[in-house]
């Protein structure tokens, strides 16, 4: 990958250097664009442009795009300019998304795919070879280099796997997701940054595929037998039933015609169980060796008639709780995405150390999906979707899950975190700059990434929030804890003495905090350990008269906390206010009781 390339093409590089771009703050390099130039390579060139000058200071022009290279040019994306170099660059190999940089005598160049590689490559060269970094959508690192002097560059990059997306709010504004080589359908990307991978809907689509308030009243075969009835609440569709498949077809085919936006269209199970289990249901379950089987057949059905009239969309399902094992006998069509979701894992040790049944079984299911498609997704799960701010020690699992994927084969991957409005879930923003780098490279040293961020985010303290990881890693590895999705305060890895010994890290990264702004941040962090002191005598039924008033008072307190740096949601799906009730009320119901 990338830094084998880079220390490589470093390690023979001139003294002096091929191209001096600028010198003491001034430049007498122009920047070529191809006349064809597509909107994400203008923009590629506006942002090389920018961050030159915020560097340096030196204002690079544009030349006019001729048939030839001006001397000290640099030359963004093809044009007849790079051609006439007469220097070979396999375009069509590097894809949507692969880069090349390289300097020839006194030019550098920059292309790769017209849909987002060349502004791929401008961020690769802005933060591999001059050190930008764009942490959060408020924090960055620009080095200030009056004088900027490349070495010999020969390098090619590709991203690890064709869809990137870190699904947390910190994650969705356009500017940063497009720096960090992010391409998520949550992300505010748009034509000028090469779009997105888009989807429609993004999943759990059967309850629109065949609408119950459209077919039951003539239909109830349509949907899940279950107990020899059926069923129409917390149903699915009866995918054998040769009219569902048409209709969902029919419907499919109309969502493409409304949303020729959208490259993968979701024919997915509901967020629940009860697949049917009518007797040629359960024949074909039997014969599959697993309900994915009889939902391959369904969704490769249509995913053959949307091909006739679509043949460049994708059709998206879900190896999810009751379809994660595969089918013994059906594969996924050519134009159909399977995403796999190890929902039931444990998420604090890296999954092929972990000894948790979860995990072991969610292995296997992986091995055997990436022996019958070699386009699988995953989607991987990466907090407490029931305490949002409750800490969550999976740093170092997310980092070797990422290496996991590659070596299996997968090529896209949806990373799910705290995602309402606000964001603010427990480290959140590491975890975002975290997964797009990795998402990238999975090889790059992702504790090494860690300790960046952190630094440079939260300054002078960023060492004592880092020991803070290390402490709550620490103690889930030594003692092996498991801790799934559902975790919460009184989880065995948030003892006394941890959290004790976390009190004293925030204090002094709150000392050592250099400005408001850095102090902010850390208070933001530090109210995952406010939540567990709030939320752990009342999960342990600590509450009593005596103490009531007080604990609703520090209730109440902490949700402002929570307010005033923009947090929405303490859990997935509950507005804060809705859950500050809740919470309220439990307080109010467990003093009663003690009485």
């Amino acid at each position: 990958m990338l830094s084998a390339l880079l220390l490589s093409s470093l390690a023979v590089a001139s003294c002096q250097g091929a191209v001096e771009l600028t010198k003491n703050g001034a430049s007498d390099y122009v920047i070529v664009l191809g006349r064809d130039a597509s909107p994400s390579e203008h923009r590629a060139a506006a942002e090389f442009k920018r961050f030159i000058y915020e560097m340096s200071g030196a204002v690079i022009p544009y030349a006019p795009s001729d048939a030839s290279a001006p001397t000290k040019s640099v030359l963004i994306g093809d044009s007849p300019a790079l051609r006439s170099l007469g220097i070979e660059i396999d375009c069509a190999d590097l894809g949507n998304e692969g880069y090349t940089i390289k300097t020839a005598a006194d030019r550098l160049i920059i292309t790769g795919g017209k849909l987002r590689g060349t502004m791929y490559g401008v961020y690769g060269f802005l933060e591999d070879i001059l050190g930008c970094r764009w942490y959060t959508a408020q924090v960055s690192r620009i080095p200030h280099k009056p004088t900027i002097t490349l070495p010999d560059l020969d390098i090619t990059d590709k991203p690890a796997f064709e869809y990137r997306e870190p699904f947390f709010t910190e994650a969705w504004d356009k500017d940063w997701a497009a720096r960090n080589r992010c391409n998520g359908a949550s992300m505010r990307l748009d034509a000028q940054t090469g779009g997105k991978v888009t989807y429609y809907p993004f999943v759990h689509s059967f309850a629109e595929l065949v609408p119950i308030e459209d077919y039951w009243a003539a239909h109830p075969e349509y949907f899940s037998m279950i107990d020899g009835k059926r069923t129409k609440d917390g149903t699915q569709l009866c995918m054998s039933d040769p009219e569902v498949v048409k209709i969902a077809a029919r419907q499919v085919l109309k969502w493409m015609e409304e949303h020729p936006e959208a490259m993968i269209f979701s024919v997915s199970q509901n967020d629940w169980y009860g697949n049917c289990q009518c007797e040629k249901c359960q024949a074909i379950d039997k014969e599959e060796g697993s309900p994915s089987g009889l939902l391959l057949r369904f969704v490769n059905a249509i995913a053959e008639e949307t091909e006739k009239v679509y043949p460049d969309k994708l059709i998206d399902t879900l190896a999810y709780q009751w379809t994660e094992k595969p089918p013994r006998i059906t594969k996924p069509r050519h134009n159909v995405r399977v995403r796999l979701c190890p929902i039931a894992c444990c998420e604090s040790h890296p999954y092929e150390k972990c000894d948790n049944p979860a995990n072991v079984a969610y292995l296997d299911n992986l091995r055997n999906w990436a022996k019958i498609t070699n386009k699988l997704y995953i989607w991987h799960y990466n907090t407490s979707f029931s305490h949002y701010l409750n800490p969550f020690p999976d740093l170092r699992q997310l980092a070797d899950s990422a290496k996991l994927y590659k070596k299996a084969g997968v090529v896209g991957i949806f990373w799910e975190g705290c995602y309402s409005d606000g964001g603010g879930g427990a480290f959140s923003d590491v975890k975002t700059y975290m997964l797009a780098k990795l998402s990238w490279n999975p090889d790059r040293d992702a504790d090494a990434i860690v300790r960046e961020f952190l630094d440079n985010v939260y300054g002078k303290g960023g060492k004592y929030l880092y020991q803070y990881s290390q402490l709550l890693h620490g103690k889930v590895t030594k003692d092996n804890i498991h801790v799934n999705i559902w975790a919460g305060p009184a989880e065995p890895f948030l003892t006394p003495p941890i959290i004790e010994e976390a009190d004293r890290l925030f204090a002094k990264a709150r000392a050592a905090a250099e400005s408001p702004e850095v102090l902010d941040r850390i208070e933001k962090a530090y109210l995952s350990i406010e939540y567990v002191k709030l939320m752990r005598p009342i999960l342990q039924k600590e509450v009593t008269p005596a103490n009531e008033k007080e604990m609703i008072g520090k209730l109440d307190t902490f949700v402002e906390k929570c307010k005033a740096h923009g947090i929405t949601q303490l859990n997935e799906g509950s507005p804060i206010d809705s859950t500050h009730a809740a919470v309220r009320n439990d307080i109010e119901s467990i003093a009663a009781a003690a009485k």
